[in-house]
């Protein structure tokens, strides 16, 4: 019978790269996506700064619409490099 592994909590984006999860954008409007380079937007937001923040604030620096950003497991391999992230943060209203 195989064991249950325990739920882990993921708040912000350092405990999103810490437990080894990657961070897909994707824009339903313009069709363009693009994996997170985490370690990097780590760098530039803080490792505390909230996975609702950015879900709040992203978005596509194509068209400026609101992005759907996908989490999954990260594959082993060369992390995404260049940009820290492929969106913007909208200004705070």
């Amino acid at each position: 019978m195989a064991s249950k592994l325990p739920a882990v909590r993921l708040n912000t984006i350092g405990q999103i790269e810490e437990q080894g999860y990657a961070l897909r954008l994707d824009c339903p409007s313009c069709e363009r996506g693009a994996d997170v380079d985490l370690s990097a937007l780590v760098r530039q937001l803080g490792a505390d700064f909230a996975l609702p923040e950015l879900r709040r604030h992203a978005a596509c620096p194509h068209c400026g619409a609101a992005v759907n950003i996908t989490m999954r497991l990260a594959a082993a391999g060369t992390p995404p490099t260049g940009h820290p992230m492929a969106m913007r943060l909208k200004p705070k209203r």
